[in-house]
């Protein structure tokens, strides 16, 4: 047994014996304490006696009966109390006593509170004359239309208010039970929106108006002395309501109010059939009264006996409460049918039967009401397990964002950097998106060998110096571990603090490695879905340097010419145009060199195209290392070669020219043992004012080469030297 099971099982025990206790306590009628006299009952007309003298009345219809009763007075001393007639309360419309020429008021029981028992009677309590003494007869006369059982007692008046005084306390206790329970429906009903215990609700007021009504103290009750005028029709009334309620709240309790199945039909009839009835009762119709009492009885039975089904039904399915509600349902039946036959003398009129009958339908509204709360609980756990489901749901969604927003990030700006830029940007942009979806006290991405460079990017940035110092000493240790490729959290200590640092690592071929470094400050570590979290995005924003990078070297590769690895002829006309465009825009002079290898086609027919295609390399190499920062150098066609140089003209463009010759003549060239020796020729020219394209400048600076050519080769000419 589960440990909740047991509590409440242990609450449902308690419960249970504290009902006993009241049982008994209130029937004790016959308190040890208290003074009775032997009393023999002689009915007379209609009326019928049992063995324990006890006066059946037969109802049915407004009728009289009547029985003799005979006792003993003994005499009393000044200090005693009179003698009293006491008779346990039954629904009767009128009741008195006579003899010895004496006749008492009449009470009734439709007119509650009006006699000597106070606001709750329990009985009708009848004193006798004082001075009466020895053998006493009193003739006792009842009119009713309700079937009921009458056992008179002769108690002295401090007994019989004894026993008034604690039927009253167990009656409050039912009403005020009931009254709270129904206020506590209506406040779940407030908070829950549950119809059910709207049902609840409405059950349990009726239920407290019904037993108000089978005590006689609804009439009693200010504003409600006015149902006192539809007597025993009055009680069918409230029983056939309670009953048609009591099949609502059983109905909403075990899910059978689904419109369209077999059971909700049906019981949607009976309490149509319930309704009808009450309404029948409240017609007077006399034509009725000798069938309501037994048509009562039998709509309990018939009732209790459905609404066990549906809970033992409900209790296979595993309904909470459904099987300790059988069992109360169960047990408040058999004293309601037993309270019933009681009114029609088939088993003794018992105090337990009825105390017992109204305290165990209070412990069914509880157990009814314990059951829904617990319901309650299901529907919160329900609510809060899809408020987590709807906070994971958003938190998915959010990180579904930060993604998508990452990769469009990396996209858009990877690929206008330089290779030098790309990761370094990466990173910091991975930072960026993660830090909202993790918090955390710094980040850092450290990496050697890392596409060939070395990479340290930090967050907090001002704290670059700081955290560098940390990771100095740890590196061989974060290599180890990055090489595992697994990803893995430790607690690390500073400087008056401890932090959890939480390390993803990189996908670097070896030997080279790298990590990312989440440090969150305290003991509380990182969930596996804040490392998955981190790991996908290091992954991603990788994936996209290799994309950006590649993207790069493609670029180039469409730029370069691929034998010497200088720009290609696109690539220069395209750096030609939009360098004249600049400085016409700026006003700065522009020169273009060509540079052509002098005897070029030689070395092919003697060596081969191999060791030509080896001295283009060698020769490209050198022009490249003769230029400065910002100049331009490609291959333009052949063993020809240009240069541009923006900002420079005159005889800046001549030096050039004459660092670039120098350049391959000092050029040691070896092809398979032999020495090779390299010269070029190189013609200059110099943007004009009017040349806003290249293509004049270009011919000039041909026709300078080709003069370079003639005047012997291994020369510079600059074009306006020999073109006026």
């Amino acid at each position: 047994m589960r440990r909740h099971d047991a509590v409440f099982a242990a609450g449902l025990a308690v419960l249970l014996c504290l009902l006993a206790a009241a049982i008994i306590g209130g029937s004790d009628a016959g308190d040890h304490r208290a003074v009775s006299v032997p009393l023999t009952t002689v009915a007379a007309g209609a009326a019928g006696v049992d063995a324990d003298g006890a006066l059946r009345h037969p109802g049915g219809r407004l009728q009289q009966s009547a029985a003799r009763l005979r006792f003993e007075l003994p005499p009393l001393r000044p200090e005693d109390q009179s003698w009293t007639v006491w008779i346990p309360r039954a629904p009767v419309s009128t009741l008195w006593l006579q003899g010895r020429g004496w006749r008492s008021p009449q009470s009734g029981f439709f007119s509650a509170g009006d006699g000597e028992e106070g606001a709750l009677p329990g009985g009708y309590l009848v004193p006798v004359p004082r001075d009466w003494q020895g053998s006493v007869e009193l003739d006792l006369y009842i009119e009713g239309a309700i079937a009921t059982v009458l056992q008179p007692r002769v108690l002295r008046r401090d007994a019989a208010m004894r026993v008034e005084r604690r039927a009253a306390a167990i009656a409050a206790a039912v009403y005020a039970a009931l009254f709270t329970l129904s206020l506590l429906s209506l406040a779940l009903y407030a908070a829950a929106r549950d119809r059910t215990f709207l049902s609840l609700s409405t059950c349990t007021i009726l239920a407290l108006l019904m037993l108000a009504g089978i005590n006689g103290h609804l009439y009693g009750m200010p504003g409600l002395r006015l149902l006192a005028g539809w007597q025993a029709q009055g009680l069918w009334t409230l029983s056939f309501l309670f009953l048609a309620s009591w099949i609502k709240l059983v109905q909403h309790y075990v899910g059978g109010h689904e419109s369209g199945t077999a059971t909700a039909r049906s019981m949607n009839i009976a309490v149509l059939v319930l309704v009808a009835a009450a309404g029948l009762s409240l017609l007077d119709l006399r034509l009725f009264d000798p069938v309501l009492q037994p048509l009562v009885a039998l709509g309990w039975a018939a009732v209790g006996l459905g609404n066990l089904a549906l809970l033992v039904g409900a209790g296979r399915r595993r309904l909470a409460m459904a099987v300790p509600l059988g069992i109360v349902v169960l047990a408040t039946l058999l004293l309601a049918l037993l309270q019933h036959l009681a009114d029609f003398g088939v088993v003794p009129a018992l105090a337990a039967t009825r105390y017992g009958f109204q305290c165990a339908l209070v412990v069914l509204m509880i157990m009814f009401a314990v059951g829904l709360v617990g319901r309650i609980s299901e529907y919160r756990d329900q609510r809060d397990y899809d408020r987590l489901a709807r906070a994971d749901t958003e938190r998915r969604m959010q990180r579904e964002a930060a993604r998508t927003d990452l990769v469009n990030s990396l996209q858009a700006k990877l690929r206008q950097l330089a290779p030098g830029d790309i990761e370094w940007t990466a990173f910091r942009l991975l930072f960026d998106h993660l830090l909202p979806l993790l918090p955390v006290e710094s980040m850092v991405a450290v990496a050697q060998g890392f596409y060939g460079r070395e990479l340290l990017v930090t967050h907090p940035h001002a704290r670059k110096d700081e955290l560098w110092l940390e990771l100095d000493h740890r590196l061989l240790t974060l290599r180890r571990q990055a090489a595992n490729g697994i990803a893995l959290q430790q607690p690390v200590t500073a400087p008056g603090k401890v932090a959890i640092e939480a390390m993803i690592p990189l996908q670097v071929r070896a030997p080279g490695w790298g990590a990312v470094l989440l440090r969150r400050r305290g003991a509380d570590g990182f969930t596996s879905d804040e490392m998955a979290l981190a790991t996908e995005f290091a992954r991603l924003a990788q994936m996209q340097i290799e994309q950006a990078i590649a993207a790069v070297n493609l670029r180039r590769s469409a730029e370069l010419d691929a034998l010497t690895g200088s720009l290609n002829r696109r690539s220069i006309d395209q750096w030609l145009a939009r360098s004249f465009i600049e400085a016409e825009r700026d006003g700065q002079p522009l020169s273009v060199l060509f540079v052509d290898l002098d005897r070029f086609k030689s070395v092919n027919d003697r060596f081969g195209h191999a060791c030509g295609d080896h001295c283009l390399r060698a020769a490209a190499v050198a022009l490249r290392g003769a230029l400065g920062e910002g100049d331009l150098f490609g291959r333009y066609g052949g063993e020809e070669f240009i240069a541009i140089l923006p900002g420079r003209g005159g005889a800046a463009a001549r030096q050039v020219g004459e660092a670039l010759r120098a350049a391959v003549e000092r050029l040691a060239v070896e092809w398979e043992g032999q020495a090779l020796r390299l010269t070029v020729s190189v013609g200059v020219a110099t943007r004009r004012d009017r040349e806003r394209t290249p293509a004049a400048t270009i011919d000039r600076a041909d026709k300078a080469l080709y003069a370079a050519k003639r005047s012997g080769r291994n020369c510079v000419h600059v074009a306006p030297a020999v073109f006026s």
